[in-house]
């Protein structure tokens, strides 16, 4: 029902010019935030809490902001049913090229890590055409198996291959002697508030998992972090930096905490354009 229905819809929205795309968006924008009301007590207490230095001003123009680039943000991904690869690198540029280049000619892994900062969507979708190594990146499936499938065939349109996070472990076990770039969701909210790593973020104790360091330590695959700078609406830009060079030879929560560092910064960098309406802090560091 909602392949007959709903698909075309968004296959005529992905078909609208920019400027109508974003005019659009302005309008949903209006009812997600002003009608609909969607999770603004989640987002304001999220910005509340995280910046408690921050005036009421300050915080109401944030919080305004953001739902102005959410709207974006989805109309974005499903214009990604349609946009061609020169679109999208015109849009979406890699400014640190010249690392994936390296690595690739000296057969060097890697795992990058990305906060829901920017549109990480975009980078899925564009990881194989900034890679000569296999791109892939690793994903939390949806529940509705219309969107699963939808979400997939954008991701994976240009040769990214994704791979969801239950699988991680046993694809990249078989991919020994395969030079690879591996995208994984650093800000995650773990699923309880055992077995994590806690530290503090953006002012509040928060939960990490530790996927990512473990298998970076498995691996020994260096470890990047990529942040999304949005420029101005519609276009982005790609900025990758080396976090850890031999992660086999980390302490344990070594990785996780430049993890959590590097997100910390990218959020602060530019804060309207990461995903509050997240339920980040579900869970409270236990006394013990």
């Amino acid at each position: 029902m909602l392949r007959i229905f709903v698909y075309p819809l968004l296959k005529g929205i992905s078909l609208l010019p920019f400027p109508v795309l974003y005019a659009l968006s302005d309008i949903a924008c209006f009812f997600l935030y002003r009608v609909a009301s969607y999770r603004v007590k989640v987002v304001r207490q999220n910005l509340k809490n995280a910046f408690p230095d921050k005036d009421e001003a300050w915080l109401l123009t944030t919080e305004k902001k953001f739902y102005r680039h959410l709207t974006d943000l989805i109309l974005e991904s499903f214009k990604g049913m349609s946009m061609d690869a020169q679109t999208l690198k015109k849009r979406l540029v890699n400014v640190s090229q010249s690392l994936y280049d390296e690595a690739n000619e000296e057969k060097r892994s890697s795992i990058i890590i990305m906060s829901h900062a920017g549109n990480w969507e975009w980078v899925c979708m564009a990881a194989q055409l900034c890679s000569k190594q296999k791109a892939q990146c690793i994903y939390k499936q949806l529940k509705n198996p219309f969107f699963e499938k939808l979400m997939f065939g954008i991701r994976s349109k240009f040769g990214t291959m994704p791979i969801p996070m239950e699988q991680t472990l046993r694809v990249m076990a078989g991919q020994k002697g395969l030079v690879t770039a591996t995208a994984f969701m650093g800000d995650q909210n773990p699923s309880s508030g055992k077995n994590v790593y806690w530290t503090t973020f953006l002012n509040q104790e928060t939960a990490f998992m530790w996927g990512t360091e473990k298998i970076a330590r498995k691996f020994n695959h260096e470890v990047w972090y990529l942040q999304i700078r949005k420029i101005k609406r519609g276009y982005y830009e790609a900025h990758t930096r080396l976090l850890c060079q031999n992660p086999a030879e980390t302490k344990e929560g070594e990785i996780t905490e430049m993890l959590a560092r590097a997100t910390e910064q990218d959020i602060l960098t530019q804060p309207e354009v990461w995903l509050w309406s997240h339920r980040r802090w579900k869970h409270k560091k236990p006394v013990d």
